[in-house]
């Protein structure tokens, strides 16, 4: 998924080298110890050792990228686990010492692809002809077909949205929240645009760390229901151990008809689950809900209730008509499942900014921005490699080096 992104902004980036927009993704904010075995996906080997006796895992299908490639991406996943430690202290066991199953959901609802209309089944069969008959010609053609795809790995096309069938927050709690925000001093915050979404329709939002009473009652009430919730709701796809996840970014969102800002535009969060808990009931707000990409209709939650879906699924805030409405939306990832298509588009992107940050008229700096340029083709083809090894059903092929020569060709840099 994250490979598909990296070469569409890439190759926006340099066909319009005058008309650069923010490229946003959500990245760990903020872990633990990465244990010793790290799981690329659902199936893992292991591969030579790096950093002293830690043990790197892949899928066992085709060829790894180069080791020091992979070494690198479990660098930033344990410097993104440290950093999300020090900024959210609910984890296992030194945040909680225990989970609570007990107003854990334990019947979840499951969204799948066959539910979706065909016009999506239609374009993963697309996108499968793409790859297959990949060349340096039709590159640029596999990779929009391959941005259609709707489910990412290592989640499966039952794993499209999981809903809550019981609240995992009380009416109470969930208006301490509101009541929180409603008072803070600083009040809501404003939004530049989003997604495509103008600065005066966004949401507004505020960041978790920004509250003190929702911030304690999120990291040491909310979390020890919330993990092994998503433990158990995708477990028919994934072995997810609550005591690995940790908590990426949350925020409050609020939906105000009265003042405009009303909807979010469509996008991908880029970790690996996202969870939206609804802060306050149906009947005080009109349409809302949040559009899934592959569902004909978007999915309202009662008050209190969770719905979960991976983080890379295409999904947005669909506009409300009346009233308010708030969220409570919470950004999930696990310390042992290395995304390792994510941080080669990372490392894309600081190439990418580096090398737009240079004036195209400037000729002292041509050769610096040819191998800024250069370099961040290389992470795109790393992205697609990572991409390749972690799909399923036949729609992968070995194009590392077309991906590579493609780019060179096209964009008239030298590799």
């Amino acid at each position: 998924m994250a490979a598909r992104l990296a070469v569409a902004v890439v190759c926006y980036y340099i066909l319009c080298p005058a008309v650069v927009t923010s490229f946003v993704h959500h990245r760990p904010t903020t872990s633990h110890k990465v244990p010793n075995t790290i799981q690329l996906n659902t199936e893992t080997i292991s591969t030579p050792s790096h950093e002293g006796d830690q043990n790197l895992a892949s899928t066992a299908s085709n060829i790894l990228p180069d080791d020091d490639i992979v070494a690198m991406n479990i660098k930033m996943h344990q410097d993104a686990v440290k950093k999300s430690e020090s900024t959210f202290y609910g984890f296992y066991p030194e945040g909680f010492t225990e989970f609570n199953v007990d107003q854990s959901p334990s019947s979840w609802i499951s969204y799948s692809l066959e539910e979706a209309d065909d016009t999506f089944s239609a374009s993963t069969a697309a996108a499968a002809a793409a790859v297959a008959e990949l060349t340096a010609v039709n590159i640029w053609d596999t990779f929009l077909q391959l941005d259609k795809r709707i489910i990412p790995p290592p989640f499966k096309s039952s794993d499209l949205a999981k809903t809550s069938q019981t609240p995992i927050l009380t009416p109470d709690e969930c208006r301490n929240i509101i009541s929180e925000c409603e008072t803070h001093y600083y009040g809501w915050g404003g939004s530049n645009e989003r997604y495509g979404t103008p600065s005066y329709r966004v949401g507004y939002m505020l960041p978790l760390e920004n509250l003190s009473f929702s911030y304690t009652f999120v990291n040491f009430e909310l979390l020890p229901r919330l993990f092994p919730a998503i433990s158990l709701a995708f477990s028919d796809s994934l072995t997810i151990n609550p005591e690995n996840l940790r908590l990426g970014g949350c925020r409050v969102v609020k939906y105000d008809a009265a003042d405009g800002h009303v909807e979010l535009g469509m996008h991908r969060d880029g970790l690996l689950v996202t969870a939206n808990i609804a802060l306050n009931d149906l009947d005080e707000y009109e349409g809302g809900g949040t559009i899934i990409e592959g569902l004909k209709e978007p999915i309202r939650l009662p008050v209190g209730n969770a719905l979960l879906h991976p983080g890379d699924v295409k999904h947005g805030g669909n506009a409300i008509t009346s009233g308010v409405r708030y969220a409570l939306v919470c950004f999930i990832f696990d310390t042992t499942i290395v995304p390792h298509e994510k941080y080669c588009q990372d490392r894309m992107k600081e190439d990418v900014d580096a090398a737009m940050a240079i004036q195209i008229d400037d000729a002292t700096r041509i050769e610096e921005r040819a191998r800024l340029l250069n370099s961040a083709t290389k992470h795109c083809a790393d992205a697609y490699k990572f991409g390749r090894l972690s799909c399923d059903g036949g729609l992968c092929d070995d194009g590392y080096d077309e991906i590579v020569k493609s780019f060179g060709s096209r964009y008239q840099f030298t590799l």
